[in-house]
């Protein structure tokens, strides 16, 4: 290698004999580069891994990806882009499982990458000089500035954009310093506060796959991008009101934890450019198992849902709750709000001891308390509510409740403290999330933050009723028997079908108000028959000896649904 650099001083013979050996164009565009290329430094290779959010795509990966494209799609492209090339893996791979690749075009804008992915291609050439090597040409470029070869797209030969762009908000990228974002833009077309808030904020793997869609979209191929679930979940969803010529989409999850040591559920993305869907529909597999559908998400009926099937089954009962759905108690100062209880002393997270009336403490559950179908046990926490509605005046306390006063007065500088803007103006240790639903005695609630699909009954403990935090979402009730038929309704068959449906498990928070208020709890009922309502609280029996359980019973229930349905 050392004597063909040294063979002559020309950059431009030199380029020459680069591309008869490794097929890329200009290797060097300078003298300038030449040095670059010499003193490369590949230990920043890998102290810059996540300078930019990127999770380097393992070989075993990129070939894999490359054969599922060769043996279960029956690809051959003609040419293969990869618009953040990064290491160069999917290059490799293209190239050795793609034969009639005639070229490849490749962007990345680390520099230490761009020449780690030269110096590759060289080696593996200089490895086997016989090979026949596409014509390749790399750039060292920012994707979201790039300007693309106009001749790509309108050459009538088989493309395929593949790669694993950034796994990063533009967000996070920006807190990183990075200087690889997008041009500030409300690229998604938020009106409003929406524009000002989270939801303007977005991936920029979801913002590099939309940017290859627009950019090919009057080409033909394939497209097949690593990404999260949640960034195809939000493409499939906006289709609708983009004018990509696409079909065939298909989402093969990957072990993400294992490839890349991320938290997160992700899969290889793959669209197919050139020919249209009426229906947005994604079919799932896995990628170790790619002839197995496992389910499909996208539009039904004007709906998008997570899994179509369920959905077709379910839809009937995809309409408006009888009862308003209720969020928890939040207080954002749980140092000093929530308390441990051992025997009779209460303790707070800051290890004080506290001493304070019990007319203001309650029993609290958590999400992660919402395990069991009916609370029997009381729960781990307890929470100070200082307010039965939001703005409610909270001086009284200081008269009412002397001991609970002073301890407030001693930590309100942690109250004061609070972030959010939800607190300013209102009095003294407000919180959100409380109401006259509160304070009922019977509530069925169900954890925002988790996969679980299921519902829990929560019975008041020592006559008091108990809180949730703002974690979790319930319906209150003032009667057990409301309570106990609405909890074995929404844990029925059709319930959990609908939910599973429309859920997407991989968000932060799948269950939302939003999506609960859509379950008609009366076309629920009417479809589930009592010998359903009996299995579901079969296990319950012995703490549900108050309620009266009987087909009669359950018939008036349904009757005070319809009822409500009607006024609705």
């Amino acid at each position: 290698m050392q004597e063909l650099m040294h063979s002559s001083a020309d950059i431009e013979e030199m380029n020459e004999k680069l591309f008869a050996l490794t097929g890329i164009l200009d290797f060097f565009e300078s003298g300038d580069d030449l040095k670059a290329f010499r003193a490369s430094d590949m230990n920043e290779v890998f102290r810059s891994d996540r300078k930019f959010g990127d999770f380097q795509t393992p070989v075993h990966l990129s070939n894999q990806v490359c054969r599922y494209l060769r043996d279960f799609l029956n690809l051959n492209p003609s040419i293969v882009i990869e618009p953040t090339f990064g290491k160069g893996n999917f290059i490799a791979s293209a190239t050795h499982y793609f034969p009639a690749v005639q070229t490849v075009y490749g962007v990345e804008i680390q520099k230490s990458y761009y020449w780690l992915t030269k110096k590759n291609i060289l080696r593996q050439a200089l490895t086997d000089p016989a090979s026949k090597r596409p014509e390749t040409r790399l750039f060292h470029d920012d994707i979201f500035t790039h300007d693309f070869d106009k001749s790509l797209p309108d050459s009538g030969q088989e493309l395929l954009i593949v790669g694993n762009p950034p796994w990063i908000t533009n967000a996070e990228l920006g807190s990183l310093e990075s200087s690889n974002l997008p041009k500030k833009q409300n690229f998604k077309e938020y009106k409003g506060l929406d524009a000002l808030t989270g939801k303007s904020n977005f991936d920029i793997c979801e913002y590099i796959i939309l940017l290859m869609l627009e950019t090919f979209k009057n080409g033909k191929g394939t497209l097949a991008m690593l990404c999260k679930n949640s960034v195809a979940k939000k493409i499939v969803h906006d289709l609708p009101k983009r004018n990509f010529n696409i079909s065939d989409l298909k989402l093969l999850n990957i072990d993400a934890k294992k490839d890349f040591n991320a938290a997160a559920d992700a899969s290889l993305f793959v669209v197919k450019f050139g020919t249209s869907t009426e229906k947005p529909v994604c079919r799932t597999y896995k990628l170790d198992e790619p002839d197995a559908e496992i389910s499909s998400f996208g539009w039904f009926n004007h709906k998008f849902v997570s899994n179509i099937d369920k959905y077709a089954n379910s839809s009937v009962i995809d309409d408006c709750s009888q009862f308003t759905w209720r969020s928890g108690i939040k207080h954002d100062c749980s140092s000093v709000m929530e308390l441990d209880s051992l025997g009779a002393t209460l303790t707070n997270k800051l290890k004080e001891t506290v001493e304070v009336e019990d007319n203001l403490v309650f029993d609290l559950l958590k999400s992660s308390d919402l395990k069991s179908g009916v609370v029997t046990q009381p729960p781990r926490k307890k929470v100070i509510v200082t307010q039965k509605s939001i703005g409610a005046d909270t001086s009284f306390i200081a008269k009412e409740s002397p001991k609970l006063w002073q301890y407030l007065m001693d930590h309100k500088s942690l109250f004061d403290a609070r972030k959010s803007s939800i607190y300013k103006g209102k009095p003294d240790f407000s919180i959100f999330g409380a109401g006259e639903y509160s304070f009922s005695k019977y509530k069925v609630a169900i954890s925002g933050m988790y996969k679980n699909s299921a519902f829990t009954l929560v019975l008041p403990m020592n006559d008091k009723p108990v809180m949730l935090d703002d974690t979790c979402y319930f319906l209150s009730f003032a009667d057990i028997q409301s309570a106990v038929f609405t909890f074995a309704v929404l844990n029925s068959s059709i319930a959990q079908d609908f939910l599973q449906s429309v859920v997407f498990l991989d968000e932060k928070r799948p269950y939302t108000k939003d999506i609960l208020m859509r379950i008609d709890l009366y076309k629920a009922a009417e479809r589930t028959s009592f010998s359903e309502i009996q299995n579901v609280l079969e296990p319950h029996r012995s703490v549900l000896v108050t309620a009266q359980i009987s087909e009669d019973h359950y018939q008036v229930f349904i009757e005070m649904l319809n009822s409500q349905a009607l006024l609705l």
